[in-house]
């Protein structure tokens, strides 16, 4: 910081000294004394500018030219003040953390897992690709395209009605979830608790990997026809389960969605529906928790 000190003189920055006035011989200062005063009054002023600049320099703050040390190690902080730090942190760290931080997903894009507690991996890669109108993870194309054609070589009436969604494209869906809620009297905050009954937050949701589906009208009466029937006996056999199933909720975290399919692959598929896990429940048995 560049400190500047501005000392303002008399007129042109000089002493001026008055003419003594013409006075009678027996009052007048010899010129030997007049010298002598004007030598101290510059003597004098010039001291006090010597004051004055000093003062400034020491009011200035201390620069070294020397890299500035690194503060005192921790051990050297005595022990209260560090339990005190450490206590602090520890507030800080549990207010801000959350449990998805320590969630460690297996590593095989299949079984990748989001839920309301464990948001979609930074990391995972989706390379996105049109089923019919509707975008979907290109890895699962093979399975959806197989489970369609074989659902109609049976005469059952099954389509897809949704697939991928993006963060903004799922945040307008609980919006909207949200605002026909208040236009039934909800307040905003009730609205939007029912509303996260069966739509996951942005981010969180399973929609985002592209690996998952929803049948037909997206009704609760999906249940009653013939197309979820079918489904329950055949989806396993191209890779796909009831995501979130009737009697899960407490773990899934959603309500019950008879419409929902994911596609795990065949044998993990087969595998979810012999042990009657959902995700939830089958990634933490592989892991072995």
């Amino acid at each position: 910081m560049n400190v500047a000190k501005h000392m303002a003189g008399p007129q042109g920055g000089h002493y001026r000294l008055k003419q003594p006035q013409k006075r009678e011989k027996h009052n007048r200062i010899p010129a030997r004394v007049l010298k002598s005063r004007a030598r101290l009054l510059l003597s004098g002023a010039g001291c006090i500018a010597a004051v004055l600049i000093i003062t400034a320099l020491l009011a200035m703050p201390h620069q070294n030219a020397e890299p500035i040390e690194a503060a005192a190690s921790p051990e050297a902080v005595p022990s209260t003040a560090a339990e005190s730090i450490s206590a602090k942190a520890s507030v800080l760290s549990k207010t801000t953390s959350t449990p998805e931080s320590a969630f460690q997903q297996l590593g095989d894009w299949r079984l990748v897992l989001v839920n309301s507690e464990v948001p979609l991996p930074d990391d995972f890669q989706m390379t996105p690709t049109l089923f019919d109108t509707i975008t979907v993870n290109s890895k699962m194309y093979p399975g959806l395209t197989a489970l369609i054609n074989a659902a109609y070589n049976d005469e059952i009436n099954l389509w897809v009605a949704s697939g991928y969604r993006s963060v903004e494209e799922q945040e307008s869906v609980l919006d909207r979830a949200v605002q026909r809620r208040m236009a039934d009297g909800m307040t905003y905050e009730n609205a939007y608790e029912d509303a996260r009954i069966t739509i996951q937050a942005p981010g969180y949701s399973e929609h985002h990997t592209g690996l998952a589906v929803d049948f037909n009208d997206v009704e609760d009466d999906f249940r009653e026809t013939k197309a979820y029937t079918w489904l329950q006996e055949h989806a396993a056999e191209y890779g796909f389960v009831e995501r979130y199933p009737k009697g899960k909720e407490s773990i899934t975290g959603i309500d019950y969605e008879p419409w929902h399919y994911r596609y795990v692959g065949k044998e993990h598929a087969q595998r979810m529906n012999e042990l009657n896990m959902c995700l939830e429940e089958y990634v933490a048995f592989l892991k072995g928790d």
